[in-house]
C-alpha cells in the first residue's frame, strides 16, 4: 500500500480497488468498478500493476510535471460548484485569486473531465404548484393501494408529434473548420401526430390523427365553421372505438391475462376527459378507467420513456423524404420494441409511485 500525506483522486480510487480485492477475493474487476464508481479496465490495470510491482503510483513521465497539487485540485472541484464559476476560465481566475496558482482554462477543463465532471446545462423540469404536488401524492397512494399486479392489467395511452426532420441541436464532431459538417433544415418541419397504447404484454399499432401533415379533421368547429386544427373530442371517440378498445381487447386476450378486467389510463388532454369519452371508456373497457391522471406529470408515465426510445431509434434509420416514409419508419420502430422494455416499464411503476410519495409530490425524473 502507498501511504502519502496528499494523494490524488485517482490514487484514492486505486487504493480502494486494491483494498476491495484484498478483502473480497471473489470479486471481479467489474464488480469492484461498480462498487467504487469507475470502469472495469481501470480496476484491472491497477490490480495487475499492484500484483506485479506492489506499487500504484504513476510511472515517471517525460512530459511537463503536473501544475496542480492535491490541494489545488480540491479547490478547483470546490470552485466548480460555485454559482459564479460557470466556465473553466472563471474557475481558473478564482483559483489564481485564492491560491496564487496560474492555470489555463484548458488545464482546468482537463482536470474536471479527469474527475468525471461534465459541463451540462440545468435540466428543465415542470414547475409544480402545491396543489399539483398533493394531487401527485394522492394518485401515487391510490395506485399503491391497488393489488400487486394492477399495472400489468393497464394499457397506458398517449400521443406524440414526430418530426420529419430532427429540429434539435446537431451533435458535435471533432473536425477542422474546413471539414465542419453543414446541416440544412427547414424553418418548420412537417410532423406526424400519432396515438399509441402500451401494456405489459405489448403495444397497439399506431394511429395517425389530425395534426399529421395534410391530414384534415372530418369534424367541424361550430364556432369557426372550419375543420378542427387539432384533435376534437369526436375524433378521439373514433380512436377509442376503432383503435384503442379493440386492440386493447386483443392484446390482453392473446396474453391470456386480464382479458375481462383490463383498464385504460390516459392523460388529461381536453379531448380525452370529456363526459362523452369518459362514459364511453367506462361502458366499453372491461375494467373502465384506471385512475384520474394528475396534471403536469409526464414524469410519472412510462410511455414518455418509450416515446424517447422510439425517437432515438427513428433518427438512427435512413432519412425520411416525406410524410409517408416517416409513417413507415415509425411503424418499423414500433414493431422493434423489445418486450423486456415494456416489462421493465410496467414493473417499475411501483417504484415511481413510492418515489413521488417520498419526495412529497416533487418531480422524480424519468
Amino acid at each position: 500500500m502507498v501511504k502519502q500525506q496528499h494523494i490524488t483522486h485517482a490514487q484514492e480510487l486505486r487504493l480502494q480497488a486494491v483494498h476491495c480485492k484484498q478483502h473480497n477475493q471473489s470479486w471481479s474487476a467489474s464488480k469492484i468498478g461498480k462498487h467504487i464508481g469507475c470502469n472495469r479496465m481501470f480496476v484491472s490495470r491497477w490490480l495487475t500493476r499492484h500484483q506485479q510491482t506492489g506499487d500504484i503510483n504513476d510511472k515517471p513521465r517525460s512530459g511537463r510535471p503536473q501544475i496542480a497539487d492535491a490541494a489545488a485540485e480540491n479547490y478547483i472541484l470546490m470552485a466548480a460548484q460555485l454559482p459564479e464559476c460557470t466556465s473553466a476560465a472563471d474557475i481558473a481566475a478564482k483559483t489564481q485569486q485564492a491560491l496564487g496558482l496560474k492555470l489555463s482554462g484548458s488545464t482546468v477543463t482537463r482536470l474536471l473531465k479527469r474527475k468525471g465532471l461534465q459541463h451540462l446545462t440545468a435540466k428543465v423540469v415542470p414547475m409544480l404548484t402545491v396543489k399539483q404536488k398533493l394531487a401527485r401524492v394522492k394518485f401515487a397512494k391510490a395506485a399503491l393501494r391497488r393489488e400487486r399486479c394492477s399495472w400489468r392489467r393497464v394499457m397506458i395511452t398517449d400521443s406524440k408529434y414526430f418530426r420529419l426532420h430532427a429540429m434539435g441541436k446537431p451533435a458535435g464532431r471533432w473536425c477542422t473548420p474546413a471539414t465542419r459538417e453543414v446541416v440544412a433544415r427547414p424553418k418548420h418541419s412537417v410532423a406526424a401526430h400519432v396515438y399509441m397504447g402500451v401494456a405489459f404484454h405489448g403495444a397497439t399499432s399506431l394511429k395517425f390523427v389530425t395534426g399529421t401533415h395534410k391530414q384534415v379533421s372530418k369534424y367541424t368547429d361550430p364556432k369557426s365553421k372550419r375543420p378542427y386544427r387539432g384533435l376534437a373530442q369526436q375524433e378521439y371517440t373514433d380512436v377509442l372505438h376503432d383503435h384503442f378498445i379493440p386492440e386493447g381487447n386483443k392484446l390482453f386476450k392473446n396474453a391470456g391475462q386480464w382479458a375481462d378486467k383490463w383498464q385504460m389510463q390516459q392523460d388529461n388532454a381536453p379531448a380525452h376527459k370529456t363526459p362523452t369519452n369518459m362514459a364511453y371508456i367506462a361502458a366499453n373497457v372491461p375494467g373502465g378507467h384506471f385512475l384520474a391522471w394528475p396534471p403536469n406529470s409526464p414524469d410519472l408515465s412510462p410511455i414518455e420513456n418509450l416515446w424517447s426510445w422510439m425517437d432515438i431509434k427513428l433518427h438512427k434509420l435512413d432519412k425520411r423524404k416525406n410524410i409517408e416514409e416517416l409513417k413507415e419508419r415509425l411503424e418499423q420502430v414500433r414493431q422493434s420494441i423489445p418486450p423486456t422494455l415494456l416489462h421493465n416499464m410496467f414493473d417499475g411503476m411501483k417504484a415511481r409511485m413510492e418515489r413521488v410519495i417520498e419526495l412529497n409530490g416533487d418531480y422524480i425524473g424519468k
